[in-house]
């Protein structure tokens, strides 16, 4: 009996343990199944795990996570680089995976086009689904993931999707379709008025127009990010009033709203804690009384609006939970209020930069404990404030005081006493005198960033940034002496005088060194060849000789070399070409940048110049010296973006106005993301290589100004983006080919080359006189047209800063 009682139990068991094991089997061949189907580029291996049988269970596969029933529950491929058209049709079937994470692959191709034909769809028990950063594209039909009933969590984002309709069901919680190229208009109204019991709804970063959607059936979402997009229009007047009882966060920032904002009615906002409607168009006479009504206000940000001229609004004063606010960028006028220090118990973050403020802080923003960023830059204040008020918040992390009339003697030593937890101080273009102590970075052991006009500091910096001042002096050889920190070392536009100091080369984590519009002298010194995260470097317009180091070529990351103005001599290193295939993007993503551009052409030294911009007004930037320098000037502010991930090369090159000699290297033309490469004002000889017709993204050419002889390669009219072409002063001889954009640049392009001919020069006779090849014309029998040229604004605005494999996003 005792057998026969263990039988049913043993049989259950083994029953059980069939099942487990032929589920297994089942998953392991949905899996490889999708490994055939999506993934035809694995080049680091990730799955080379997954075994091309199905016997076992495949929870030790990698990305692999089973439940204790050993089924699949989760499969996380996240930043695998894989590759492949996606295919999700094996996976869907499998009957308790949850958790589906594919982000930060390259997988391609339209997700539904095949799951929407199908008749009858097995069932989906997905709960959460991330398939952001791939290269996703094409439209997504309302049917994808259908099947999967129990979804709550959508990721979409970072693909290149532009329609078709959201995947809404009754579980869904969470829709994330940021940063695609989705511009219907009609499906943005289709989303805000069918998203039943979505709490969390980004759009940002779109191309959606037209007017802001009413809420309409989206009662529950309490997240809506519609910043970033194209959208237009008068700010609706119920915006907020008709806004979900839920809604905590809401943002529209980086779209085209307009309307008079000191009008407007807040009445529903009673949960709101997140209010971001920042670099919109919107006006009025300050923020409305009415914005009172939102007390639970955490961030409150309307920077970069045209708000009128008028004092900040004094019913600020009244939020008794506002952690951050922002006004900068607006007409706001008068001194910082004192009621505005009422909101010291809670405030972390003050920004009020470039508005036209005056005076200093009120002597009550001393109980700003809790302060940890406050930006004051370009506005008029003065007084010393730095001393009796600010030197007060022991809580700084962030001081930006650049732009504005602050003088004073010794005030650093009294910030680093009385600050210890400063990182960042920006004190530029001020009237400041004095010397720094010695040990001051001894006292500020934290400090990531000193911008001071007047002095130097070096230390265990992250990111020094001086341009534009009046700082003198050698540059200390002691960088990186105790810190290889350094990361930004921007001192351009100054008057430094002796050489660039030999100790730069230790600074291994250097990404930006800008050491232009000084007055140095001497070689540049070996190492720098050591610096593999360098990006941009700058030396252009100082009294530089030697060679140009050969070493450049190593820097794999070098996207950005500016030496023109310089006495460089020698030849041009064939070695610089030898990054192309090898530089990645990302180092300088995100950076805010300006691009300064003379018009007046290359009768100015240089191509364009590159600043890095620290909030500073457009209008105080015109005023810089180094903008006038050279006739007009156009002034492009933006966000820096790579257009490669890998196998990248240099994207700007200036070695203009220099002495170097030689023939052009040949290894030049093997940079294909090339947008700028000015040689002109040298002493080359030699001819044009023929391997130019490589630089295929080339937008300004200048090979002007030389000792080139033969003939322009007929290859160069293939190359579609060039704006900007000059190889005028050359010795160059035969017909100007006809073909692509040769033909629509200028006379002056061309001309002082004495056996030149062809349109836009005087017409190549057709008597060969002594076998010298065409020649132009003595009398010409008519007028020559002259095509217009594509104009170096144009090819500036459009073609360059657009254009560049490290791109400029125009604001």
């Amino acid at each position: 009996m005792a057998t026969t009682g263990l039988a049913l139990p043993v049989l259950l068991f083994l029953i059980h343990l069939v099942r487990t094991i032929a589920g297994a089997e089942n998953e392991a061949a949905a899996l490889l199944a999708f490994k055939r189907a999506s993934v035809a580029a694995d080049p680091r291996g990730a799955l080379a795990g997954w075994r091309n049988d199905t016997s076992g269970a495949p929870c030790a596969w990698a990305g692999v996570s089973c439940g204790d029933d050993g089924h699949l529950r989760e499969l996380n491929l996240s930043g695998m680089s894989l590759a492949g058209r996606l295919h999700l049709g094996a996976l869907l079937a499998l009957p308790v995976l949850q958790s589906l994470d594919l982000r930060g692959n390259a997988f391609h191709g339209n997700l539904s086009r095949r799951a929407s034909s199908r008749r009858v769809t097995p069932p989906c028990a997905l709960v959460d689904v991330d398939l952001s950063s791939n290269a996703l594209k094409g439209t997504l039909p309302r049917a994808f993931l259908a099947s999967c009933s129990n979804l709550q969590s959508l990721n979409m984002s970072r693909n290149a999707l532009t329609g078709g309709g959201f995947p809404f069901s009754l579980s869904l919680r969470t829709l994330d379709m940021s940063r695609n190229k989705l511009s219907d208009t009609g499906l943005l109204n289709y989303a805000m008025a069918a998203c039943h019991g979505v709490r969390y709804l980004n759009l940002t970063a779109n191309q959606f127009a037209g007017g802001l959607p009413e809420f309409a059936r989206c009662s529950q979402v309490s997240v809506l990010d519609l910043s970033g997009n194209l959208m237009s229009g008068v700010l609706p007047a119920g915006l907020v009033a008709t806004a979900p009882a839920n809604l905590t966060h809401l943002s529209i920032a980086g779209n085209n709203i307009s309307g008079d904002i000191s009008r407007y009615e807040f009445r529903g906002c009673a949960n709101l804690t997140v209010l971001d409607w920042s670099y919109n168009r919107l006006s009025g006479m300050g923020l409305p009384l009415s914005l009172a009504n939102c007390r639970r206000l955490e961030t409150l940000d309307v920077s970069g609006n045209k708000l009128m001229s008028g004092p900040i609004p004094v019913l600020l004063g009244g939020f008794q939970q506002l952690r951050r606010l922002a006004l900068s960028g607006n007409n706001f006028t008068g001194e910082v209020p004192v009621r505005l220090s009422l909101l010291c118990r809670t405030l972390v973050e003050l920004d009020l930069s470039s508005n036209q403020l005056i005076g200093g802080l009120p002597a009550s923003f001393t109980r700003c404990r809790s302060l940890e960023v406050l930006d004051l830059s370009s506005n008029q204040l003065s007084g010393d404030f730095v001393v009796t008020v600010i030197s007060k918040i022991s809580s700084l992390r962030v001081l930006r005081l650049s732009f504005n009339n602050i003088s004073g003697t010794n005030l650093l030593p009294t910030l680093a006493a009385e600050c210890p937890l400063l990182e960042v101080i920006d004190l530029g273009s001020n009237a400041l005198d004095g010397e720094i102590m010695p040990d001051l970075c001894s006292q500020l052991p934290s400090l990531r960033k000193l911008l001071l006009p007047n002095n130097y500091l070096i230390g265990t910096l992250v990111d020094l940034v001086m341009w534009a001042n009046n700082l003198s002096g050698e540059i200390p050889d002691m960088l990186c002496s105790t810190s290889t920190a350094l990361e930004t070392l921007v001192i351009s536009y100054n008057s430094f005088t002796g050489g660039i100091p030999p100790s730069i080369s230790r600074c291994v984590n250097l990404i930006w060194v800008s050491l232009a519009g000084n007055r140095l002298t001497g070689s540049v010194p070996s190492g720098f060849g050591n610096l593999q995260k360098l990006a941009i470097l700058q030396l252009h317009k100082n009294s530089l000789s030697g060679p140009v180091p050969a070493e450049f070529g190593r820097c794999s990351s070098l996207v950005w070399l500016d030496l023109n103005g310089n006495n460089f001599s020698g030849t041009i290193p064939p070695q610089l070409a030898a990054q192309a295939g090898l530089t990645t993007g990302g180092v300088v993503s995100g950076r805010r940048i300006a691009f300064l551009r003379s018009e007046a052409g290359n009768i100015c030294p240089g191509a364009g110049v590159l600043f890095e911009f620290f909030g500073i007004g457009p209008e105080r930037l015109a005023q810089l010296p180094a903008v006038h320098s050279c006739g007009p000037t156009e002034i492009y502010t933006g966000t820096v973006f790579y257009t490669f991930n890998n196998n990248g090369s240099m994207i700007f090159l200036d070695l203009s106005h220099n002495s170097l000699t030689g023939t052009i290297p040949a290894s030049l033309g093997n940079m294909p993301y090339l947008d700028v490469l000015s040689l002109g004002h040298n002493e080359l000889t030699g001819e044009i290589p023929s391997s130019f017709t490589g630089l295929e993204g080339i937008a300004l050419l200048d090979l002007s100004h030389n000792q080139l002889s033969g003939t322009i390669p007929p290859g160069l009219g293939g190359l579609h983006f060039l704006a900007s072409f000059d190889v005028s002063n050359n010795n160059l001889t035969g017909e100007i080919p006809t073909s692509g954009q040769l033909m629509t640049f200028q006379a002056s392009d061309y001309e002082n080359n004495s056996g030149l001919c062809g349109i836009p020069l005087p017409p190549c006779s057709r008597i060969d006189n002594g076998g010298g090849g065409p020649k132009p014309q003595d009398v010409l029998d008519g007028h020559v047209p002259v095509v217009s040229p594509s104009g170096l604004g144009v090819g500036l605005a459009v073609g360059v800063p657009v254009g560049f494999g490290l791109g400029i996003l125009l604001v």
